[in-house]
Order: structure tokens, then sequence, then C-alpha cells
């Protein structure tokens, strides 16, 4: 089984030979650690038998300026065939991943080719500014209505610009939660950006790419809305935002794919050594049997994160991962 199938069967809940394995190796100066120490990321993704890889499409905003809430309704969007978006190059000092084309020249074939791009608030705030945008939301919910709507027509042009280029399944990053509750309410949530999200995951699904939503917080409150917006996966279920994985497991395991369960916070940089080895083997306790789990840290791995305590990490993982197969089951 190679890793596209393993990972769409995941997804789609077939059997698997083993459970599918990521690590979002995207951050420049941990992977100069990883470098000296251990040697370079295909080193890893080989070694440990990683499943997926991410391109990410730069945000939304290229003018090189913020803009007012006033601004946006005569604002327009770039052009969104312009082939920048699949092809962007000038990224922050600190991110050591690729663009979506160069993703799939590499990457097509051996892994799941995940295109990582920007929900309505995250996509939103790089016009506005992550506090403006928030601000807005409650004191200017029709106009900012008015814009999601834009900006999930004109990512519907992306989705489609995904599908050209090869790609096996995106995400939408978009953080909706905080610690114990959501940034906002899920009223709020559900008048105001539930139906723009669910236009852009609804168009992706009818193209044939799996969603997944990459969310930061505690989002218990909507994951049942998630699920019928037809989202099929979902990273990172964050535990230290007070989720309990068991009730997501018990909940929800069997209408979603579980997509990460190594916490970078509360796992990654809390344990080392045997007490790391005992977290990893609780969560594939936890999310693993019966399927519908990709095995993940909570985000990017940090430079604080010591490259060995990682390796331990996935040494365990790839030992734990075969034992939850379910192609003999």
């Amino acid at each position: 089984m190679n890793s596209l199938d393993r990972v769409m069967a995941t997804i789609n809940r077939q059997p698997t030979d083993r459970t599918p394995i990521d690590c979002w190796l995207y951050q420049k100066q941990f992977l100069d650690r990883l470098e000296a120490d251990y040697g370079p990321r295909e080193k890893f993704m080989e070694e440990f038998g990683v499943d997926v890889f991410v391109g990410l499409m730069p945000f939304p905003n290229q003018y090189g300026r913020r803009f007012d809430i006033m601004e946006l309704d005569s604002l327009s969007f770039e052009d969104p065939k312009d082939p920048k978006w699949l092809n962007y190059s000038a990224w922050n000092y600190d991110f050591g991943g690729t663009n979506i084309a160069t993703a799939v020249a590499q990457q097509k074939g051996k892994r799941a080719v995940l295109a990582h791009c920007w929900g309505m608030v995250e996509g939103t705030s790089s016009f506005l500014g992550i506090e403006n945008c928030w601000m807005h939301l409650g004191g200017q919910p029709d106009r900012m209505a008015a814009w999601f709507d834009k900006y999930a027509d004109w990512m519907c042009v992306q989705v489609d610009n995904l599908v050209e280029a090869g790609v096996d399944m995106m995400t939408l990053s978009d953080d909706w939660g905080s610690n114990g509750t959501m940034l906002f309410s899920p009223k709020s949530w559900r008048k105001l950006i539930k139906p723009y999200a669910m236009r852009v995951v609804q168009h992706a699904r009818s193209r044939g790419l799996p969603v997944n939503l990459h969310s930061d917080g505690y989002i218990l409150q909507i994951v049942d809305d998630i699920i019928e917006m037809g989202y099929t996966s979902w990273h990172p279920v964050q535990e230290s935002a007070g989720m309990d994985p068991r009730e997501v497991k018990a909940k929800w395991g069997d209408k979603i794919t579980i997509y990460g369960s190594l916490d970078v916070i509360d796992g990654l940089l809390k344990f080392e050594g045997d007490a790391l080895e005992e977290y990893i083997t609780n969560r594939f306790a936890i999310y693993a049997p019966g399927g519908g789990f990709i095995f993940n840290g909570g985000h990017f791995i940090q430079p604080d994160i010591p490259p060995a305590r990682l390796i331990h990490a996935y040494r365990v993982v790839q030992k734990l991962a075969p034992l939850y197969g379910t192609l003999a089951a």
C-alpha cells in the first residue's frame, strides 16, 4: 500500500496496512537543527514512513499593506488564476517549506500532497490584522459577511487550481478556538463563518478533494457542524486547549478522521524518554482502533524541540502504526 492509498483509505474508512504518519517539518530553524544533528527532512520522512507532504499557499493579501474595514467594500482580490498562488517563493525567514507547485513536482506519487490554504478568518486577517478582524466580526458583521462572500468565491477558484495542479487533498486553516472555549460564540460562527467556509468545502468535495480543517483551540461546540459542512479530517484536536481525546473519539471518531494527537506543548515539549513513549502509546490506543486516524504533531515542529526527541517520538510511532492496520481485520 503506498502513501496516497493509505491516506485516502483512512479518510474513506477503508482497510489500511497501518496508521498513516505525518510530521509538519516546515519551520526553518528547526530544520537547520535537524540537519545538523541527524540529516535533511527527506531522510527523516523516508526513515519514518511519512505519508503526507504539505505545500503552502501564500496569504491572499499580497498588496504589501493592511486595509481598513471601510476599504473592503471596494477592494478586489487579485486574479486567482495568477500562477503566483501555486508558485510563491517570497516566504518569511522562518518558513522552511515550499509552494504547492513544487510540492506536487517533488512529491506526487511518493506521498499524498496536501495544499495548506487559508480559511475565512485567517485569510481575512492578512488584510485587516488579526485583532481588527476579531473586532469587526462583532462590530461590523454585515460588512464582514459581504467580504467572506467574495473570499469564498475566490477560494473556490483556487480549489479548481489545486485540482488542476494535481494536489491530493487540502487544508483550510482557520483558528476558531481558544483555551476552554471558542474565540466567539457558536451562534456568531454559524451565522458569519459557517456558510462561506462550507461553500469552499463543498466545492472542494465536488472536485474530489478531501478537506482537512486546521483549527487550534477548543471547538467542541461545533464539531457536528464541521462534519455537516463536509470536512473529512480535523487537525490537531488540541488537548492543551482543554479537549478530552476520549470524548472526541467516542462522539465523533466514526464520523471524521482525527489528524494529529502529538500535542506540541503538552506532549512533545513536556515529555521525553519513557514518558514521551507512554504519551504517544496512549494516544494511539485512544484514536487508532478501527481506523480514522492519521498521526501528526499539533503544528509545525518548533526550534525549541530537541531533534533527538522528535526522532525518538517517531521511532515509537513507527513501531505502533502497523499494530493498528485494519487490512486483516
